[in-house]
């Protein structure tokens, strides 16, 4: 019974994490109006009523629509924040407007058009056509598990299809200018440019930190200085004999099961006797581990046993003193039991622990604010030198700066170049222009636009309609985003208060 609890701890915990996610995204959205909705919502839209069970039916959803690889449903609707909370909860509210809006304009995806889209996706397709037998095989093994029926797999697609026709419908005024495609279209004309770099290891050579600014970051960040739990471990090490050359096939398998019956046989005896008393009956090696983290790192330094800890960390971070030895854990071709030897609690750093990295950020950014004011000053300079005539390798040279020249350089390619970078920098720029510093690892840049090649009317065509494309896709997009805003102040969404 114990092994059995032990095997089911980390689907124990997903389960317990998944309803917690659920009760917690609509009580606790900060985002969302709050206001009494009734004894039995959890939130309130177009003056109806949603009950938890809608919101588990549209998490559902969401889940699925990943499964299927909507990715654009997902996106428009605000279901790929950082925050996997705040997706959710945007994904779901901005799904019920959706809906609602296009039931409102008459959008209405037929059955047909629904079969036709799901005939197109990659998911159910080989070598680019419908496999109904993948298509079968989604059905039995992603759906009928979940609860699911070919039901929901339909009305995501219905879904989609209706994203498309409002963003279309409401996109259907946006057009692109002759202009707005030769700016485009720069970036297939090469350039020529120079660059001015700016080291940082100039401004980090000119500051210093005192012990009043490394008190003060310690002071202001105390709360989230917090050295995490530690864990030191003992175990077993089950490997195949030292020098003997790796099997392979059926031998393989038959020697990786010797070993973890051994394992096995030796957990089960650790169980029910003591871990050093099972070891020395085997005459086996007990060895220890250093104190480690939840990603298997040593906070005091580099470890000889990295891997092993890296492969050990995660079972023994789900020990503890009722249950201190693990079943067997394989990697690669060893398995390995353990037992909890030591728990470090989690605890505040000390200034001293606090002080070699306070000092490195801190005279960071230092350096980089003195870096930027000594290259706004300098281009400044440069730029009216340059503007008086003077090239701008003169002018730099005044500034006690150097210059780097770039000659036909192309801003994109199917093989990205070591100079694209700055030329890149040059989108928006006009020739004889000089930028404003650009930050980069080493400290940062300016660039010249020196000259900007002719088009190659040739390439440009054929790019046209792509360019073209794109930018009117954009458009729709930014469009829909502002429309979607104003649909959603318009659905009055309240969300239960907390504590009713």
């Amino acid at each position: 019974m114990i092994h059995i609890f032990r095997k089911n701890q980390r689907v124990m915990m997903l389960v317990v994490a998944i309803l917690t996610i659920i009760a917690f995204i609509w009580l606790y959205n900060p985002d969302t109006k709050s206001r009494n909705v009734g004894p039995d919502s959890v939130g309130k839209i177009y003056g109806r009523n949603l009950t938890q069970a809608d919101i588990d039916r549209e998490i559902r959803n969401y889940g699925l629509a990943l499964t299927m690889g909507q990715l654009d449903l997902i996106s428009s609707l605000g279901g790929t924040a950082e925050n996997e909370n705040v997706a959710l909860s945007e994904f779901i509210w901005n799904l019920q407007v959706l809906q609602h809006q296009a039931k409102e304009l008459g959008v209405h995806p037929t059955d047909m058009q629904v079969a036709d889209r799901i005939k197109t996706l990659p998911v159910f397709s080989t070598d680019g056509q419908f496999d109904p037998r993948k298509y079968a095989a989604f059905i039995e093994s992603q759906l009928g598990p979940k609860g699911f029926t070919q039901q929901q797999l339909d009305e995501v697609i219905r879904d989609a299809l209706r994203l498309e026709r409002l963003r279309n419908i409401i996109g259907a005024p946006v057009a692109v200018s002759e202009a707005e495609l030769a700016e485009a279209g720069r970036i297939f004309q090469k350039v020529d440019v120079q660059r001015i770099p700016f080291p940082l290891s100039a401004a980090e050579a000119a500051v210093s930190v005192t012990d009043e600014e490394v008190q003060g970051l310690f002071t202001r960040n105390q709360s989230s200085l917090i050295a995490p739990e530690t864990r030191a471990v003992e175990y077993i090490e089950f490997a195949p004999p030292a020098g003997q050359p790796s099997a392979e096939g059926k031998a393989r398998i038959d020697a990786l099961q010797k070993l973890a019956d051994a394992a096995t046989a030796f957990a089960d005896q650790a169980a029910s006797s003591s871990f050093a008393r099972a070891a020395a009956t085997s005459g086996l090696t007990v060895q220890t581990t250093p104190d480690f983290d939840r990603a298997g790192a040593v906070p005091t330094g580099p470890a000889d046993q990295a891997e092993v800890l890296k492969n050990l960390a995660p079972a023994a971070f789900l020990l503890n003193e009722a249950n201190p030895i693990s079943d067997p854990l394989q990697s690669g071709d060893k398995f390995y039991v353990i037992k909890l030897a030591k728990v470090s609690p989690q605890r505040p750093l000390t200034i001293e622990e606090v002080r070699p990295l306070a000092e490195r950020r801190i005279k960071s950014m230092k350096a980089a604010n003195l870096l930027r004011q000594n290259a706004d000053a300098a281009l400044a300079k440069i730029r009216e030198a340059v503007t008086g005539g003077k090239s701008l390798a003169d002018a730099a040279a005044a500034a006690g700066l150097t210059v780097e020249s770039f000659q036909d350089v192309a801003l994109t390619g199917e093989t990205p170049g070591p100079n694209q970078d700055v030329a890149q920098a040059t989108f928006l720029m006009q020739p004889g222009q000089v930028s404003g510093f650009l930050a980069g690892p080493d400290g940062g840049f300016a660039v010249y636009l020196a000259a900007r090649a002719p088009w190659d009317a040739a390439d440009f065509a054929r790019q046209k309609s792509e360019i073209e494309s794109g930018i009117l896709e954009n458009k729709k997009r930014m469009l829909f985003m502002s429309w979607l805003a104003s649909a959603r102040e318009a659905a009055k969404i309240s969300v239960a208060q907390q504590g009713r």
